[in-house]
């Protein structure tokens, strides 16, 4: 990276916490671009083109999150997010589906592979998939990198679905269901090296990510009239 993240870009977050409204974020505009945007924009950039050239077939498409809030869903909060993310995911997938993604917040940072806004049916796809082969599962979980470090993220059901024993049942039982790590990346979030860090973490869930997708493109072939 050219210009990599900075502990600067932590503390403009911060700063916007505490400050977020219009007349400070455009009086710290050109700050907000040259410590958070443009590092930002050239991490995304340079891990998707690094999972890319590692990985051609998945077809990766990249998403970077924008710092407005939707002004249909301010719901009393400032017009600016405390965050900037990105994801990748399959090109056809239009923001659904799994995806992996990055992270940077006022508390650091976070990354892993995720399934957020999952259906019904494509929970139930997944769910599906776990019963037909819960070791083909199991496995994939012993070979996540850093178990210790990682965790599940996701709201679960009031009522579970259904038992296939303590290793599974805290995937089986979630509305959504995401894998990830909170400040994995020590002092190298601010290094030249992050790009390539990050793709190792993602390549090293990509495993993951295609049971995910698998189980998203069955519920969607499912939905086919």
């Amino acid at each position: 990276m050219t210009q990599p993240l900075t502990a600067k870009s932590i503390d403009f977050l911060w700063e916007l916490t505490l400050h977020n409204e219009r007349p400070w974020f455009l009086s710290h505009k050109e700050e907000f671009e040259a410590v958070l945007l443009h590092p930002f924009k050239e991490l995304a950039a340079q891990a998707a083109g690094d999972m890319q050239a590692r990985w051609p077939q998945q077809a990766f498409s990249l998403h970077v999150s924008r710092i407005y809030r939707d002004a249909r869903r301010l719901y009393g909060k400032g017009p600016y997010q405390d965050n900037l993310w990105f994801s990748l995911q399959k090109q056809d997938a239009h923001a659904r589906g799994p995806m992996l993604w990055f992270e940077i917040n006022k508390e650091g940072s976070s990354h892993g592979v995720g399934f957020w806004d999952r259906t019904a049916r494509q929970a139930e796809a997944f769910r599906k998939k776990l019963d037909r082969d819960p070791a083909r599962f199991e496995k994939l979980l012993c070979a996540l990198p850093d178990p210790g470090r990682g965790r599940i993220w996701g709201e679960e059901y009031k009522r579970p679905k259904g038992s296939l024993g303590p290793a599974l049942d805290p995937w089986y039982n979630r509305k959504q269901a995401s894998w990830g790590y909170e400040n994995y990346f020590g002092q190298a979030l601010f290094s030249p090296q992050l790009p390539t860090l990050l793709a190792d973490s993602f390549s090293a869930l990509l495993p993951l990510y295609n049971f995910f997708r698998e189980a998203y493109e069955e519920a969607e072939f499912s939905a086919r009239p």
